[in-house]
């Protein structure tokens, strides 16, 4: 089985480009506006660049909020306290408990004890810092959403499409290999170790589904770019479904597991499920081009008059038995099965 633990939207090449193309771009216009301090614009950039286009878009928010924050408070008072570690402590005591009182986010009162400590710092020294620091932390911010929105915008579909096509062709993989699985009786061993691999999967998966719809979204905020945000809403889609299958082997695993090792499991049984895993297999292949499974038949197991008789009691009997023993082995997971 395939294993991918990268996040879908990491490209460290690419990241560096951007920031290279802003922090040139940031420092050029600093200095277009006056700027005696031009290094706080790149400075931004290269703190609010990040992989994920959200994280980009909120960082350089936070950072503004507490950028002025932190600024207003300094040159309120710091013309008439002297420069020491005391006053210094005092000023970021006072400025984070009046940023946690607006209910900021920690991403934001963080960036007002920097610019405490460096306006406290600067402009006893420069009278243009706190002005510069504005300026140009609002120039290095809009131009790193900028270059991150528009520069190389497809690499965002392109590394996700990618991501999915690897996802789909593990999952039919997956399917092939527990068909075989079934065939062969079901050994527990083997059974513990595709456990193992399905839930790995399963939680970059939905690590992927987050990433996809938060990236989504905020293309959404942009002009132009609302053909990226519908090409990666349809792989968000497609990606649910992927997750759906990974759960639902994860539960039929441990029934075929507990099957196999009962000895109860005729050999026509694990031809029937053999061939349905392998059904299943093939049908993967058709959500690379819709949301969900074809609309033919898919469920080949039939069950007799006494069994239909009997599922819906066999089927709640297994589930309760299922959780209690997860509840019972693993605690600390308890909430997380609920």
């Amino acid at each position: 089985m395939k294993k991918n633990d990268r996040p879908i939207f990491e490209n460290k090449s690419l990241v560096i480009w951007k920031m290279a193309i802003a922090s040139a771009l940031s420092w050029e216009m600093a200095k277009i506006t006056g700027s005696y301090h031009p290094y706080l614009a790149p400075l931004t950039v290269i703190l609010c660049l990040k992989p994920l286009l959200d994280q980009t878009v909120f960082f350089a928010f936070y950072r503004f909020i507490g950028t002025v924050f932190g600024i207003v408070l300094v040159i309120l008072v710091a013309s008439t306290i002297p420069i020491n570690g005391f006053t210094l402590g005092i000023l970021i005591l006072s400025g984070g408990f009046i940023a946690k009182w607006f209910k900021l986010d920690m991403a934001a009162i963080e960036q007002v004890a920097l610019t405490i400590l460096l306006v406290f710092v600067f402009e006893q020294k420069s009278q243009h810092y706190a002005l510069d620091r504005i300026k140009d932390m609002l120039i290095g911010a809009v131009i790193a959403i900028i270059v991150n929105v528009y520069i190389f915008p497809s690499i965002f579909v392109k590394r996700a499409t990618s991501a999915f096509n690897e996802y789909s062709i593990q999952l039919s993989s997956v399917y092939s290999e527990l068909s075989l699985w079934i065939l062969g009786g079901c050994d527990p061993v083997k059974g513990n170790e595709y456990e193992k691999q399905l839930k790995k999967s399963l939680q970059e998966i939905q690590q992927m589904k987050k990433d996809l719809k938060k990236t989504s979204n905020t293309f959404g905020y942009f002009p132009f770019c609302v053909k990226k945000k519908t090409n990666l809403k349809e792989i968000y889609q497609k990606t649910k479904q992927i997750s759906k299958c990974y759960i639902y082997l994860l539960e039929v695993a441990e029934t075929f597991k507990d099957w196999g090792s009962s000895g109860t499991m005729k050999e026509n049984d694990k031809v029937m499920w053999s061939d349905q895993m392998k059904r299943f297999s093939k049908k993967v292949a058709d959500l690379e081009k819709r949301h969900s499974f074809s609309k033919d038949p898919l469920l080949r197991i039939s069950l007799s008059t006494e069994q239909q008789l009997h599922r819906y009691h066999v089927t709640l009997f297994q589930l309760t038995e299922q959780f209690i023993h997860k509840s019972n082995s693993n605690p600390e997971k308890t909430y997380q099965i609920l």
